[in-house]
């Protein structure tokens, strides 16, 4: 029966990222019916009791439930027991799909934590409608970099009081090593991620095409990227223009404001910091190097195999050290330009805001918190999403929610500050 369904299960809850969910979901979901799955119960019951250690609380009698991305009917299984799945098992590439599929058999609602543009917007294209007519919520990409970039543009946009053209965000991060004897920032999870996003990148020019197939206006001025090094007016660091998954999120969202509520859409371009000149151009060549080897074979295989030597020490298998992991800081700097009040009364905008997000403990902690808002919001103001289901980016999908002003509260490691306005 539905009133003896959980309200969220946790899969993955094993992994990495997943046990920084579990562990903040006693928290974040003190109100709600939570359980965790996974495929090895042993593992499952070792996650409970490392976490009720860790916090003094007795978690033996959270439910756990048996579920394997290899065994369909265990997934349909998990899903029908729950109304919505927290999906932290990647790389979603290769696990992603059929846990969405599950979900929305069941009419369950689906969000996770991927960074891979591919993924996202090839479930968009494939089960859309299926989902809408479901009435399931499948929202991709609810981690980190991407929540935080659509919820800076969400608070750019709230406060600016003309009409918006265009956002350039800056990206910067400072590691603030405590413990050195490990420089891992990164898991085996998301290092895979990423060599599968750069193994299939030629893909995202094609899914994009299919996705964003209508024909929108030609707006004008037209945002004009900085390619090459360079340095912004405020910020110390040097900036390269990197295509980033969560700039192809950012887009989808304006695209989707547009075509169903006549917004104009914000022109959204993506820079990413380096604390030096020689770092800034050295990361480059290094992308470049690891980008051709995720191409072939063997090359691609020895780079998931020793992720440690390849990454430089910037991944290890079981993830950052904590003490390291909570010390990270991050910022998005976000330049807004656009025009007074309501219409451009010339021909290039002239009004300028500057906004910044800024958090720590970003790659790990915020996207565990960041996944458990975006649950808590469906489960509390679905009548505030749009339409009755579908595969959508969280910009869109909680555009219209209390989701920016719950970020606002303090309560999971965010802050959102103004700090230039320029009308004139």
């Amino acid at each position: 029966m539905a009133e003896d369904k959980l309200d969220v299960i946790i899969f993955g809850a094993t992994g990495y990222t997943g046990q920084i969910v579990v562990e903040d979901a006693i928290e974040f979901l003190k109100d709600f019916k939570w359980g965790i799955a996974g495929r090895n119960e042993s593992k499952l019951l070792s996650v409970l009791q490392i976490v009720s250690n860790r916090v003094g609380q007795d978690l033996s009698q959270v439910p756990i439930i048996i579920a394997n991305v290899a065994e369909q009917k265990s997934l349909e299984e998990m899903a029908k027991k729950c109304k919505i799945v927290l999906n932290c098992c990647g790389p979603f590439r290769l696990y992603g799909e059929a846990v969405v599929k599950a979900c929305i058999d069941a009419g369950t609602h689906h969000i996770d934590i991927n960074a891979e543009p591919q993924f996202a917007d090839g479930i968009q294209i494939k089960y859309h409608e299926l989902a809408q007519t479901r009435g399931s919520y499948i929202i991709p990409s609810c981690g980190f970099e991407s929540i935080c970039a659509e919820m800076a543009v969400l608070y750019t946009e709230r406060n600016y009081p003309g009409l918006l053209n265009s956002i350039e965000s800056y990206y910067e991060t400072n590691l603030n090593q405590q413990d050195k004897s490990s420089k891992a920032i990164l898991s085996r999870g998301s290092w895979d991620s990423i060599i599968y996003y750069m193994q299939n990148y030629k893909e995202i020019a094609s899914l994009q095409k299919q996705l964003n197939y209508e024909v929108m206006p030609n707006f004008k001025p037209k945002l004009k990227i900085r390619y090459g090094i360079h340095k912004t007016k405020g910020l110390k660091t040097y900036f390269l223009e990197i295509p980033t998954p969560s700039r192809y999120i950012v887009h989808r969202s304006q695209r989707l404001l547009f075509l169903n509520e006549e917004k104009r859409p914000v022109q959204y371009g993506t820079y990413i910091g380096f604390h030096s000149f020689w770092w800034a151009l050295l990361v480059p060549l290094i992308l470049v190097f690891g980008f051709i080897m995720t191409h072939f074979g063997f090359t691609r295989k020895l780079l998931l195999q020793y992720p440690k030597i390849f990454s430089l020490g910037y991944v290890a298998q079981k993830g950052p050290l904590e003490v390291n992991r909570k010390a990270m800081e991050f910022s998005y700097t976000l330049k807004a330009k656009g025009w007074y009040r309501s219409s451009p009364h010339a021909p290039h905008p002239t009004a300028q805001l500057i906004t910044r997000v800024s958090g720590k403990d970003h790659y790990y902690g915020i996207t565990s918190k960041a996944l458990l808002a975006c649950a808590k919001t469906i489960l509390q103001e679905q009548d505030k999403m749009p339409g009755n289901g579908g595969v959508l980016p969280p910009g869109y999908a909680f555009a219209k929610t209390q989701l920016l002003d719950e970020f606002r509260s303090g309560k999971y490691g965010l802050h959102f500050e103004i700090l230039e306005k320029k009308w004139d």
